[in-house]
């Protein structure tokens, strides 16, 4: 299992939200390059980056502030948030972005399956946001503020991507445990796709959990910045 620390980055400062509520967003550090240090220092050597303005408008004014912690520090960074056109994925990988992280955009079929032929499946995460709708988990774009039609299994099955980044947003930012069962489920209908979990983490118990039900990466936010999660405890686990 590889822990990745979380910075979400809102007008320019490190914040987390509460189930995305861009209303319900609490600062924990004025400089997201100060925060990215503190995560290298502690030793990890990847983080997972999402700009929330690109994410729910497209505006990317984060990007000189993302730009100088590729530069400044020696992490890998996997990047979401208003990444919706193959001229921006070109344009984050040349700033020295290690992974691309796509959510809005993919919900076009067509362009999903582009990005998929013309970049390595490898550095390109699927961002699958998800909220329960009739019973049916369905993909949210727009920092969360669309919900689609579109079922994520049936998304998967036809797409077929490599790498995806799970959130049930009910659970994202709320520390009471990820969805187990929605985890649990994809693994068993994809057992080739690898998945990051994202949301709910409270504590290592849960990262454990998540192990054993055979997760491979795991994005953890809050539970760090509220020190319910030390970062050894994360930089430990096996």
């Amino acid at each position: 299992m590889k822990c990745l620390p979380a910075i979400d980055i809102l007008d320019g400062k490190c914040v987390r939200l509460s189930k995305g509520d861009f209303d319900k967003s609490k600062i924990y550090n004025k400089s997201p390059l100060d925060q990215a240090k503190i995560f290298e220092n502690a030793g990890f050597k990847e983080i997972h980056i999402v700009d929330l303005n690109g994410a729910k408008s497209g505006n990317r004014s984060n990007l000189s502030i993302i730009s100088k912690i590729a530069s400044d520090t020696g992490l890998k960074i996997q990047l979401g948030g208003g990444i919706r056109s193959i001229d921006s994925i070109t344009e984050a990988f040349d700033l020295g972005i290690n992974k691309i992280i796509l959510g809005t955009s993919i919900l076009n079929k067509k362009f999903a399956r582009k990005v998929m032929q013309k970049f390595d499946p490898n550095k390109i995460i699927f961002g699958l946001d998800v909220e329960l709708k009739n019973n049916i988990f369905c993909l949210v774009s727009h920092g969360w503020n669309e919900v689609s039609d579109i079922d994520i299994f049936d998304f998967i099955d036809e797409i077929k991507p490599v790498h995806v980044l799970v959130t049930d947003i009910s659970k994202d930012g709320t520390m009471s445990g990820p969805n187990y069962d929605l985890y649990s489920f994809l693994k068993s209908k994809f057992p080739y796709l690898k998945i990051i979990a994202s949301g709910g983490i409270s504590d290592i118990n849960d990262i454990q959990k998540l192990i054993s039900i055979k997760i491979e990466h795991a994005v953890i936010g809050k539970a760090i910045y509220e020190e319910k999660i030390e970062l050894m405890e994360l930089l430990n686990v096996i």
